[in-house]
């Protein structure tokens, strides 16, 4: 009998010191406050927005325009930025090594829970995230780690901050296509004036390498974080059939924050609105200059650009001829195509 009491009263213990662990670690919204506190001492206010600390004598934060703040670099392409201060922080922030159950966007003043809806995937698309999150505000677990950064439009994921800040220079690689997740990795868009680049508009990406293309994520942080210069294999699948090719990476001239219009290796620079940045002599082009149509197609984004001359890429067109307005009268001029893409 004293045996069975005995036996009782430890099982009971046991659940009810289960049941404490399990309340213990179980997340819950308010402790999300913890990493605002954490956020109100380890930051700085830097023109109308916050730079988070990554060590004691760093910070962190993203703008659109190049700030006039003395900076130790900038990414361009994103628009992180990481900035030398003599303050001293009582809490660095750091990566979470996995994904936490809980997220939330976390300012000083602020914390807005949420999910992450979709990853990034290489420059032009910003990982998004449930609930609207502002300008800085780090995306976070209850345990206050760094999953991504809020530019106010997207989220930059975790392996672009952290590259950022392992890079002397900031540069990416580039081998002249774009891709997404269908069901594979397909290569969705492709530059034609890129040089010697092997690879065909619906390819299916299976190995850059030895690695296994999970998703097109992964497959773009690949390529983006090679040294551009560096030769790599790959298996893709065309028509079917397997087949492997051999890449040479060269530097990424433009994506993200650059507009990406697949134009910049003639030094054509257009805006979001299609509208060219700067003069252009070789091939008498003048600011304020209006793109309107590619191979007869009226364009009216940098995407409707990019598929168009992904199409290119397979056509026996030697040229691809743009049509610009300006001040009231129309005019064309062309780029010459590789002679390999042909």
């Amino acid at each position: 009998m004293a045996f069975s009491r005995f036996l009782t009263l430890t099982l009971l213990l046991t659940l009810s010191l289960f049941s404490s662990v399990q309340d213990f670690t179980k997340e819950t919204a308010s402790d999300f406050e913890s990493c605002k506190l954490k956020y109100q001492v380890s930051s700085l206010q830097i023109n109308d927005t916050q730079a988070f600390a990554v060590n004691n004598k760093y910070v962190l934060f993203y703008s659109h325009d190049e700030p006039k703040s003395h900076l130790i670099k900038r990414d361009p392409f994103l628009g992180l930025n990481l900035m030398k201060t003599d303050k001293h922080f009582k809490h660095i922030f750091k990566f979470y090594k996995n994904r936490p159950k809980y997220l939330a966007a976390v300012l000083p003043n602020e914390v807005v829970e949420g999910k992450l809806l979709r990853v990034q995937i290489g420059l032009n698309q910003l990982g998004k995230f449930s609930s609207k999150s502002k300008k800085n505000a780090f995306i976070s677990g209850t345990c206050c780690g760094l999953m991504g950064l809020s530019t106010g439009e997207g989220i930059i994921d975790k392996a672009y901050i952290r590259h950022f800040l392992e890079s002397k220079k900031i540069v990416y690689a580039d081998i002249g296509i774009r891709v997404a997740d269908k069901k594979g990795v397909f290569v969705v868009e492709v530059n034609p004036f890129f040089e010697n680049s092997p690879f065909l508009l619906n390819d299916i990406i299976l190995y850059m390498d030895k690695k296994k293309s999970l998703n097109a994520a992964q497959l773009s942080r690949d390529i983006l974080f090679s040294k551009p210069g560096s030769k790599h294999s790959f298996l893709v699948l065309r028509n079917a059939k397997k087949i492997k090719l051999r890449a040479t990476f060269k530097q990424r001239i433009s994506g993200g924050l650059i507009p990406d219009s697949f134009f910049g290796f003639f030094g054509l620079e257009l805006d979001e609105n299609l509208f060219v940045k700067k003069d252009n002599t070789k091939y008498q082009i003048k600011k304020g200059d209006k793109l309107l149509f590619v191979m007869g197609k009226e364009v009216k984004t940098l995407a409707e650009i990019r598929g168009i001359l992904s199409l290119e890429k397979n056509s026996k067109n030697p040229l691809v001829i743009l049509l610009f307005k300006r001040e009231g009268f129309d005019f064309f001029i062309h780029f010459d195509k590789p002679s390999n893409s042909i």
